[in-house]
């Protein structure tokens, strides 16, 4: 039986005439008659009754009617569902930042210009380490990211538009005793603790920091966090230094010292989907982020737009 019969069927219970249902359905009725009959024989059940005033429902009939009319409108509401999602009209979209990343200053104008003009659309806003932003893109828990873009260039089937562009600072508490200096250079760092994050959850990070160390001949004495959450306790707490990009929530504390200088990598901050997820949300989500925040001129990068 098809979606079709079931609408011809319906059509029909409800004229009580195959001659208006034929005429409300665009068919001929011999046509309408024969779609009838067929459904009769799949189904082994008569439907209707022919009369010399016309025709009516048989029990059977009649009972199908009422469960065939439920399902035809259940029907035809996900279909209107299924149709809204595609055109971005309504749906969900999950989207992770990563700890300690400051949204407050452009996320709100996103929402609610998102909201304004898609007043049912879901968007649910998690926190999540590297390791579980990237892990949650790949396994579809996230739809979209906001995360540094050093981690996600060479990620395969991953995509990703410039959000702000950052730069990256030497970070410690004012209590320290190189906070009372100007200015501070990696140089200057010589004999202090690094508070890392943990390789487990970010190799990058840590290795660009030690690098660029080398580069300044020497090796940095290091204490690994295991979130960014507990990096900024331990910075804030003055057990070393780091160094973090300026789209960090410790940029709001006053008790927090920055000192700018140049780092060898792109601490900017992206957002980032996978390719291979189909949420219709993904791309109507970017469209008014772009809107909003003044970015229709940012380009796409990722590995799977060298692979078109």
């Amino acid at each position: 039986m098809t979606i079709s019969q079931i609408k011809y069927f319906i059509t029909v219970a409800k004229c009580l005439s195959f001659t208006k249902a034929a005429e409300q359905l665009f068919l001929t009725q011999p046509a309408l008659s024969r779609h009838i009959s067929k459904m009769e024989e799949e189904l082994n059940v008569q439907l209707f009754v022919r009369t010399g005033s016309g025709i009516r429902l048989t029990p059977a009939g009649s009972s199908l009617y009422l469960g065939m009319t439920e399902l035809y409108e259940q029907y035809q509401e996900q279909v209107r569902k299924a149709r809204k999602i595609q055109e971005g009209l309504s749906g969900s979209l999950t989207i992770g930042f990563l700890n300690n990343m400051n949204l407050a200053d452009f996320m709100p104008l996103v929402y609610h210009g998102l909201k304004q003009k898609y007043p049912n659309i879901d968007i649910l806003p998690l926190r999540g380490s590297f390791e579980d932003l990237i892990s949650g893109l790949y396994s579809g828990k996230y739809d979209l990211i906001f995360t540094i873009q050093f981690e996600v260039e060479n990620k395969e089937s991953l995509l990703y538009q410039y959000v702000h562009r950052a730069k990256d600072f030497i970070v410690m508490s004012r209590f320290h005793p190189l906070a009372q200096k100007e200015t501070v250079t990696i140089d200057d760092l010589k004999n202090e603790l690094f508070v890392m994050i943990s390789p487990e959850d970010n190799p990058e990070s840590a290795n660009l920091i030690h690098e660029i160390c080398r580069e300044h001949g020497f090796v940095p004495a290091a204490k690994y966090a295991r979130t960014m959450e507990e990096q900024a306790l331990w910075i804030e707490a003055g057990m070393g230094v780091t160094i973090l990009d300026s789209n960090c929530t410790l940029r709001m504390n006053p008790d927090i010292k920055f000192y700018e200088f140049d780092s060898h990598w792109d601490p900017s901050m992206v957002v980032c989907w996978n390719q291979q997820n189909y949420n219709p949300m993904i791309e109507v989500f970017i469209k008014k982020m772009n809107e909003v925040l003044d970015l229709e001129d940012e380009d796409l990068h990722g590995l799977a737009m060298k692979a078109e």
